[in-house]
């Protein structure tokens, strides 16, 4: 397992949409920075505890009625569905089949980079996934404390300035044994955004999705759990 000052494998399949145009970059740097600021996400009820940390994925929930801030799109007439809650080695996680049909999952947040910088999630693959199967999709959006606006605090996925893709897992892994991935946020928004003040660089969406670069093995799973971001 690797440690938070690991650049993890799957950056080098990092890929960023500003507005309507794609680029391509290589792997990011992490390293590890020395918390600023008080917690950092505003959003009513979005699940921040006394240390400042958000947790999705740590217990299930109605995927065909999320709960507010969540948004999923998977096909209703697959059995079983790309995207299911299991119990794996005693953890509640989320089985990602993308070779059944492509699927979205996130959630909207409202996180300061620099509050809440550090973001890891487990992951384990089974013997037919493969890198990029799933991707992890991050959402930023430059705003200050006072340019908030009605839409911020409503469903689906919020505006967003930019969009980060990164495929799930590494080439080099045992299948059946849970991996964990850090990222240092504010490092990756430097790395592709390094003229914007830090301290107005928010968070607003984790999602995971279907990946797009190749067709994924109806076999394929991808199991993924406690997403946390934390300071």
């Amino acid at each position: 397992m690797r440690t938070p000052d690991t650049p993890p494998a799957s950056l080098r399949n990092t890929r960023t949409f500003p507005g309507a145009r794609r680029l391509k970059s290589m792997m990011v740097v992490l390293g590890l920075l020395g918390s600023v600021g008080l917690a950092g996400c505003t959003l009513p009820g979005a699940g921040v505890d006394v240390s400042g940390d958000l947790k999705l994925l740590y217990a299930p929930f109605s995927l065909s009625n999320p709960p507010r801030y969540w948004q999923v799109h998977q096909p209703q007439d697959s059995n079983p569905a790309p995207l299911e809650w299991e119990d794996k080695d005693g953890r509640i996680a989320l089985a990602a089949r993308p070779g059944l049909g492509a699927f979205e999952i996130g959630r909207r947040t409202n996180v300061i980079v620099l509050a809440s910088p550090f973001l890891s999630f487990d992951w384990q693959f089974n013997s037919a996934a493969q890198v990029g199967d799933v991707e992890l999709v991050l959402g930023f959006r430059r705003q200050t404390q006072g340019s908030w606006t009605e839409s911020d605090l409503g469903s689906g996925k919020p505006t967003m300035d930019q969009e980060v893709r990164m495929a799930v897992g590494q080439y080099s892994v045992r299948y059946g044994e849970w991996h964990r991935e850090y990222f240092d946020l504010s490092t990756l928004y430097r790395r592709y955004w390094p003229d914007t003040a830090a301290d107005e660089v928010r968070l607003v969406w984790i999602g995971l999705v279907s990946g797009q670069d190749h067709v994924a093995s109806e076999n394929s799973v991808t199991h993924l759990t406690h997403i946390l971001l934390s300071r």
